[in-house]
């Protein structure tokens, strides 16, 4: 009877312990989990993906800092109607197989409601089946004319459509006589629909009196510059990452050519200088936007506050123009979320993307209500003297007699 009474007096025991257990510790770990569960269910989850390796790695890392900048400077002003951004990135590897891997990653696995596009436009064209078909916004970093007025319903550009900057820079041939042209450019998709825009901008003031091209992995141009050459034009054309341009301006120059180049926005990334050196003065671009010499020589307001704020989180100024891509890309994806009636539901997304009118980007003033994926409407030229990049319109004006 006794032992029954003291096993009894034991099972009491250990149930009032484990009832004591239950409101204590493991109850504080168990709110811990249910705290998690709710921020990360309150967490938005949007992707961006670019050339963070491989020949356009240096564009890639500016994309991904301007991207991660913005998102701090979001979720530090209160986040998405209170909730916070949470930016996943993935390195395409500067091909359209690798974008095609990380956006899928971004869709089906992490189930982001939007995305800032590659830097690379071959690698945004390989991805947007999966966009459309998914229905997630996408706002593209890469300037080729061909993934914007074709049709896409989700996707966007946070950036100027290549073909203004080619038409700044067309317009400034003209103001400066060519009356013909020779081109270089890279056997891609940038380089065919580049060039495309180029002559669309030419015809009829301008004729191509000769046309080479050369492969993304070639370093010796001095075939193709001097069949260009020989041509005797006014003016030489190279169309081609700015490090390829870079290499073909040099040996322009080395094979005796001392005319004004132009070329695309590509042309204005400061890399370009230092690799280049003084052989690129006289080099003229249009560009949607470009990285000042200091911060006090910005374009606008905003784009000197981005950099202040830029150079504060990562110790100086970018060393490219696509820093802004990513900052303004999500800036807009952000701006969407806002005035979204519903961010579970991708129209609702895409409505309010497409009634962004009036936003102040770095880049200017996007206006997407027409529906055709691009948001700028204009862009600049510059041209490159003693090492800087000059407004190519002051500097005309002082320069009658070039």
């Amino acid at each position: 009877m006794f032992k029954k009474s003291v096993l009894f007096l034991l099972v009491i025991v250990m149930v009032f312990s484990l009832v004591a257990c239950k409101q204590d510790a493991p109850v504080e770990k168990g709110e811990e989990n249910i705290e998690a569960k709710v921020e990360s269910k309150d967490e938005i989850k949007i992707g961006l993906y670019g050339t963070i390796t491989g020949s356009n790695a240096l564009a890639g890392e500016m994309l991904e800092k301007g991207g991660q900048l913005a998102v701090k400077e979001i979720n530090a002003a209160g986040g998405i109607n209170g909730r916070p951004l949470k930016l996943i990135v993935y390195d395409d590897k500067s091909s359209p197989e690798g974008a095609v891997k990380a956006v899928t990653r971004l869709v089906d696995v992490d189930k982001v409601v939007a995305m800032v596009g590659s830097n690379s436009s071959p690698n945004i064209l390989a991805t947007t089946q999966i966009t459309e078909e998914s229905k997630t916004i996408q706002v593209g970093s890469g300037t080729s004319p061909a993934y914007t007025n074709a049709g896409f319903k989700y996707l966007f550009r946070g950036v100027a459509n290549g073909n203004l900057p080619n038409a700044a820079a067309v317009d400034a041939m003209k103001e400066m006589g060519v009356k013909t042209i020779g081109i270089l450019s890279v056997a891609s998709e940038y380089g065919k629909s580049g060039i495309e825009s180029f002559k669309e901008h030419m015809e009829p003031d301008i004729e191509v009196v000769a046309e080479e091209i050369y492969q993304s992995t070639d370093t010796d141009y001095t075939g193709q510059i001097a069949k260009i050459l020989n041509a005797k034009p006014d003016g030489i054309l190279i169309y081609g990452m700015t490090n390829e341009s870079a290499l073909a301006i040099k040996q322009f120059r080395r094979n005796g050519y001392k005319g004004y180049i132009y070329g695309p926005e590509g042309l204005g990334v400061p890399d370009l200088l230092q690799v280049a050196g003084e052989d690129a003065n006289d080099t003229i671009f249009g560009t949607g936007a470009i990285i000042p010499a200091s911060v006090e020589d910005a374009s606008s307001t905003v784009e000197k506050t981005m950099l202040e704020a830029f150079v504060e989180e990562y110790g100086g100024l970018p060393v490219s123009d696509v820093v802004y891509r990513g900052y303004d890309g999500v800036k807009l994806i952000a701006e969407a979320l806002k005035n979204a009636k519903d961010i579970e539901d991708p129209e609702s997304i895409r409505e309010a993307f497409i009634n962004i009118k009036g936003f102040e980007g770095v880049a200017g003033s996007y206006d997407f209500s027409d529906e055709s994926g691009d948001g700028l409407k204009s862009a600049r030229s510059y041209i490159i003297q003693d090492g800087k990049h000059v407004l190519f319109s002051e500097w005309r004006a002082n320069n009658k007699d070039k």
